[in-house]
């Protein structure tokens, strides 16, 4: 990766790192001058900006990156300090394939590992380059993991959209957008689940250590920040942000498969701005399940498999496809604690088998609703 490399002397005692992709956008200066404004600490900062393109790029494309890159590297040259540092990083030809932030955000922060230099307490934050971000967002972030001891934190974000005129388009799919999102998160908190965190990849940051223990970013052409942030839940000492906040852009997108930009393209296509979503009593009877949990601990299949059937028909289906009971029994043959059976079964049941219960019950056993009603569910329970 050909990286502007800065003198080991210079990173040294470096405790934070943003790492920010940056294809096709040509306001992003704004995202770096929001965080040149930003309360500084007494800790040292970079900041990693790679602005990259692909094989399959047209002219048009790379030279927008080009252009980008030759405003940010003279804002560095003019703005950097020896505490507080702008590293510009440009990057042709990536394989055409890969045409998502997933692999441009990966060979930030791996880099980012190295300006590290075997110092695993430096902080690594992921942020997106259309965001803007609040004064104290680097000083909470550091504050939060010193405070706390954490391995990695979730931070609050808000896409702003209160610019545009009430009957926009865009501004309603949006506010029904992160609606769903919060709605998401809660109701995984409410059903039990021990990892109930966004997963935005403009707004997570993690310990230099935490990064390398789970093998670092994948290279996904989309949701590489969900991937990720999956292996690092379960290390514990997670913490969500809300002090400080990100503002990532309210815009649509179609460059990768998922993601609140390809959702608010997805509803404007469909001319609707009702967010449509998983009905609560989806989660209710997931609750059910993980409310008696421990109840499994050191029984005999029959136990398991008698319990199963006595909950909500789709949802024992769903479990009965999985193999559910065998799942038990193994999980039961490799632990000898109660605490270390938690932990096995939520490797097992984890984020991505939820969402494949969540879409095996929907819409054959129960229909998609609207948000804001299931908000209302939620609020009444």
């Amino acid at each position: 990766m050909p990286v502007i490399r800065r003198r080991k002397s210079e990173c040294l005692d470096l405790l934070m790192i943003i790492v920010i992709p940056c294809y096709k956008e040509p306001d992003v200066i704004q995202t770096v001058r929001s965080l040149f404004q930003c309360e500084r600490g007494d800790f040292k900062v970079e900041i990693i900006l790679l602005v990259n393109s692909y094989r399959i790029d047209s002219d048009e494309v790379i030279e927008i990156n080009r252009q980008s890159y030759r405003e940010i590297s003279g804002f560095a040259s003019e703005n950097n300090t020896g505490s507080f540092f702008l590293t510009p990083v440009w990057i042709e030809n990536l394989p055409g394939h890969q045409t998502g932030a997933g692999l441009p955000r990966k060979l930030g922060m791996d880099e980012a590992i190295r300006h590290f230099h075997g110092d695993k307490s430096g902080i690594l934050v992921s942020l997106d380059a259309d965001c803007l971000v609040e004064k104290n967002y680097l000083t909470e972030i550091y504050r939060n993991f010193k405070q706390y001891d954490l391995n990695s934190a979730t931070i609050a974000f808000h896409h702003p959209v209160e610019h545009l005129d009430e009957a926009d388009p865009l501004r309603r799919v949006t506010v029904q957008y992160e609606m769903y999102m919060h709605y998401y998160r809660s109701a995984l908190e409410y059903c039990g689940y021990p990892y109930p965190y966004f997963t935005v990849g403009s707004a997570f940051a993690v310990t230099a250590e935490t990064y390398v223990k789970v093998g670092g970013m994948g290279k996904q052409q989309s949701g590489e920040d969900f991937y990720f942030l999956q292996k690092v839940f379960p290390l514990g000492k997670t913490k969500f942000i809300d002090t400080t906040c990100v503002y990532p852009a309210a815009r649509t997108s179609d460059r990768v498969p998922f993601g609140t930009g390809p959702a608010l393209q997805k509803m404007l296509n469909e001319n609707t701005t009702v967010k449509m979503t998983y009905q609560f009593e989806a989660f209710k009877s997931l609750k059910m399940l993980f409310d008696n949990l421990d109840s499994f601990f050191k029984q005999p299949a029959e136990i398991v498999e008698t319990f199963t059937l006595n909950l909500p028909e789709y949802l024992s289906l769903f479990l009965l496809e999985d193999q559910f009971t065998g799942k038990i029994v193994e999980i039961n043959r490799h632990t000898a604690t109660l605490p270390n059976f938690r932990k096995r079964f939520f490797n097992y049941f984890n984020a991505f088998k939820i969402i494949k219960y969540l879409n095996f019950v929907h819409p054959e056993y129960l229909a998609f609703e609207d948000v804001g009603a299931q908000i209302k569910l939620f609020f009444q329970r």
